[in-house]
């Protein structure tokens, strides 16, 4: 039994990336296709995991997918669909495989375990370091919390943001904490292939929900997480 693992994070990689490696890292033989570009293949084959690259966007996205599916060698498949905007072209494509062996669409995705990950923790006498980490989108929340942290700029605090986004939307952003005089003291990362490596000295994590990929990524490093900034600060 072969599982295959499906993300249609192309530009950034997203909760439904991370979700689909753990899962394949997880299983007996799995094989993750993702429409990803070359960075994102090879931060998924550093994990020792098959990556297939797939374009999956637009009128031949199924056409493209039914074909990868065609060329996996073995006798039975379980194909899990991570990100759930392609749920649809999956299904297209598993009828246009044309193949004999079985391939199961599996409508329940794995609940992947989070490996318990250590960090360096924060110095007692240290300003509490607070991090943030995703992608940077019109609704992501970061503006807000920027705009929150203006208002406490009479408090001891410190902001890693680990994350990517589009010009247009980051931009602003940056010109926001620069014009409540904050952005010195924020640290802005980027993307990151390891965000634990980010989490090193962190106090605290603001996350969106607490259910979300990035609040379970904290709390394998132990990082207690708020979606709220008044319980921090």
């Amino acid at each position: 039994m072969t599982e295959i693992h499906i993300t249609a994070d192309s530009d950034y990689w997203t909760g439904a990336s991370t979700l689909a490696l753990l899962s394949a890292k997880q299983a007996q033989r799995a094989i993750v296709i993702t429409a990803g570009n070359n960075d994102m293949v090879r931060r998924i084959e550093a994990a020792d995991i098959c990556a297939i690259q797939c374009p999956m966007g637009k009128a031949f996205g199924a056409l493209n997918l039914s074909r990868v599916l065609r060329r996996i060698e073995g006798d039975e498949f379980n194909v899990y669909v991570h990100s759930p905007n392609v749920r649809i072209l999956v299904e297209n494509a598993l009828k246009l495989v044309g193949r004999a062996e079985p391939i199961n669409f599996i409508a329940k995705n794995p609940d992947p375990e989070f490996p318990k990950v250590e960090v360096e923790q924060p110095g007692e006498e240290e300003t509490p370091l607070l991090m943030w980490l995703g992608n940077i989108t019109e609704n992501c929340g970061l503006l807000e919390l920027i705009n929150e942290l203006g208002r406490k700029s009479d408090k001891e605090w410190r902001l890693r943001v680990v994350g990517q986004g589009k010009a247009k939307i980051v931009s602003p952003i940056l010109k926001r904490a620069k014009s409540l005089g904050i952005n010195h003291r924020i640290e802005w990362i980027g993307y990151s292939d390891n965000p634990y490596e980010q989490m090193n000295g962190v106090s605290a994590a603001i996350v969106n929900n607490q259910h979300s990929v990035a609040a379970r990524e904290f709390a394998a490093a132990s990082i207690p997480t708020y979606t709220n900034l008044s319980d921090i600060l």
